[in-house]
């Protein structure tokens, strides 16, 4: 396939362009953006760590996609880290296209996992708004359904439960009684919760919120207000995301190579 089909796919359906958030890298970062570049191997990755790099190269990769770039900022200066993976991404002509809060958004993408993996039916989007007034819808608002056999209404403790055996997690942090009944659910992948979304999640009805970034404030916010907070993992919640968005890539061109890299939590817990 040609590199312009993928992105076709990646910025209207998969991975929306109009998703992206205020000056957040999207799109090609590195390497060849030439739209008729011939692909024929493409690496599915979370990060581009030293180690995934290693093994696009060992696998002659031609495209990675990644959920996070190289960089977040403009370059002030070369640090080493930087340094070693611009040398080792030299030796091979690899691009690296990244997704980054398009892909918490759109359909199928890291918040839509995350509500179906939990058993979620969706009630509305819970959108943001990006610097020129535009919606973008970075989370969801979800009832709970009961699972077979479920007969009594789904408690915080239950929740945690179902997180810890769905997302493959030892530990979760939370704030609220264990025995609250959930009715109402908010979910916001990656890093875009804050007091205003917490707010915007009590308007909606919501007595629970679930994200991967919640701080000490918002937690004493979420405590007053009898909000339950649960924190979920980075690595569990998004890997799940990306095993499906390559599914998707594997049907939609199934005669080139794709495949994920998956590299391990970089968290480890005690």
């Amino acid at each position: 396939m040609y590199l312009k089909e993928i992105i076709l796919l990646l910025e209207k359906k998969l991975s929306p362009k109009l998703f992206k958030l205020n000056s957040e890298v999207y799109g090609i970062q590195y390497g060849n953006s030439n739209p008729k570049k011939i692909i024929k191997k493409v690496m599915i990755t979370l990060d581009l760590s030293i180690e995934a790099i290693h093994f696009a190269i060992k696998k002659k990769v031609n495209l990675i996609i990644s959920y996070r770039g190289l960089i977040d900022k403009p370059i002030k200066n070369f640090n080493q880290n930087l340094v070693n993976k611009l040398s080792l991404l030299s030796k091979y002509p690899i691009s690296i296209f990244v997704l980054n809060s398009s892909f918490i958004a759109a359909e199928e993408g890291i918040s839509d996992t995350i509500m179906e993996a939990l058993y979620f039916d969706l009630d509305r989007t819970f959108d943001i708004k990006n610097r020129i007034g535009e919606k973008i819808p970075i989370g969801r608002i979800c009832l709970p359904k009961d699972y077979p056999n479920q007969k009594q209404p789904l408690k915080l403790e239950g929740l945690m439960k179902r997180i810890k055996t769905t997302l493959c997690v030892k530990k979760i942090s939370y704030v609220g009684d264990l025995n609250k009944i959930i009715n109402k659910i908010c979910i916001v992948g990656g890093d875009n919760s804050n007091m205003e979304s917490l707010e915007r999640a009590l308007k909606y009805g919501c007595d629970c919120y679930i994200s991967c970034n919640i701080n000490y404030k918002d937690a004493v916010f979420a405590r007053d207000v009898q909000l339950c907070l649960i924190t979920l993992c980075y690595y569990g919640s998004e890997i799940i995301s990306l095993k499906k968005f390559c599914n998707v890539l594997s049907l939609e061109f199934p005669y080139e190579e794709i495949f994920l890299f998956e590299s391990k939590d970089p968290f480890n817990t005690y």
